[in-house]
């Protein structure tokens, strides 16, 4: 099928500074990080800042980014934590909160981006301020090709053999379940400066955007891979091969782990509630103490709430755990 290229405004801010940081949260990625920088670097694209911070990294992470740093050092900012933030999470939104470009995107230490992910990216989102305006907290975000540690493709559409929809933007099932991968996501800065601390309760950066943007403005979703996600040993969140007899099975054998994350999930609604409580529309406000009082429920009373306000993850499957464990 063809798709319609998006025009895409080039270049810089009135006061020179770059349109877009990029975000990289490095962490014992000496293996691939060279990589992942030279496909930035190539990109279609030239308005950009890579800031990579180092996670306090016990192999040669910090050394392999100084060296790509001093290659390119009007495009590469380094950082480096005294000690382990504890997650991912910690670091990717403590960088957040240091940047004050007009649009921010995030990046693995691992995977390759695509020489137009970032024209591509930012064409959606012009697209959108365009519609709904720059106020408004916006995310963009890109389907990917699941990758081996060698490169070969595993599966070409990682919505599709996660069986998630992208498109999905309802906070009744952006609470439930995050549709968005980190490494693909664009975000504006009306959005980005709903970000603050402190991030404890908060799950994943990319959820907790998406959620953003779900309760005060729009999510977009380009059907098509920016990024080849590469799957290794070491990764800390990875691709699963949701449509496979054997990975449904387990997660119908792991109680413990489908009772925790729906537990974070009520966890992470909580703090969101209480952190934009006056910010937030009266029914959203409703939908959110509903969820978050589904735990104090019956077994019918939780399956009636999941029913009446739409709490549902995608796919059947997915439907009769929640069933099944909630």
């Amino acid at each position: 099928m063809k798709e319609a290229r998006l025009t895409v405004q080039q270049g810089e801010t009135r006061a020179g500074e770059p349109m877009i940081d990029v975000l990289m949260a490095a962490f014992n990625g000496e293996d691939y990080v060279a990589e992942q920088i030279e496909s930035i670097v190539r990109q279609d694209f030239s308005g950009w800042r890579l800031v990579v911070r180092d996670d306090h990294s016990t192999d040669s992470t910090l050394a392999v980014v100084q060296e790509c740093a001093l290659r390119y050092p009007d495009r590469i900012v380094v950082q480096e934590r005294d000690e382990n933030s504890g997650s991912a999470k910690q670091n990717f939104l403590e960088m957040l909160g240091g940047s004050t470009a007009p649009y921010v995107m995030f990046a693995d230490d691992d995977d390759i981006w695509r020489p137009d992910k970032i024209s591509r990216t930012l064409g959606a989102m012009q697209q959108l301020e365009r519609r709904l305006g720059t106020g408004t907290p916006l995310l963009v975000h890109t389907d990917l090709t699941v990758v081996g540690q060698n490169l070969e493709v595993i599966a070409r559409s990682m919505s599709r053999s996660q069986q998630l929809d992208g498109n999905e933007a309802r906070l009744s099932r952006t609470v439930v379940q995050n549709v968005v991968t980190g490494c693909t996501v664009m975000v504006n800065r009306a959005l980005a400066d709903l970000v603050h601390e402190p991030f404890d309760g908060i799950v994943m950066h990319d959820w907790w955007l998406a959620t953003i943007a779900s309760a005060f403005g729009a999510i977009s979703f380009v059907d098509s891979s920016t990024v080849l996600y590469r799957q290794h040993g070491k990764n800390v969140v990875g691709a699963r091969p949701t449509r496979s007899l054997s990975y449904n099975v387990g997660r119908y054998l792991d109680r413990k782990g489908t009772e925790k994350m729906l537990a974070d999930s009520y966890t992470q609604a909580e703090v969101f509630l209480e952190r934009f409580a006056d910010r937030l529309s009266e029914p959203h406000r409703e939908l959110l103490r509903a969820y978050t009082a589904i735990p104090t429920l019956g077994k019918v009373g939780r399956v009636r709430e999941l029913q009446r306000h739409g709490f549902w993850k995608s796919t059947t499957v997915r439907r009769l755990g929640q069933v099944l464990f909630v």
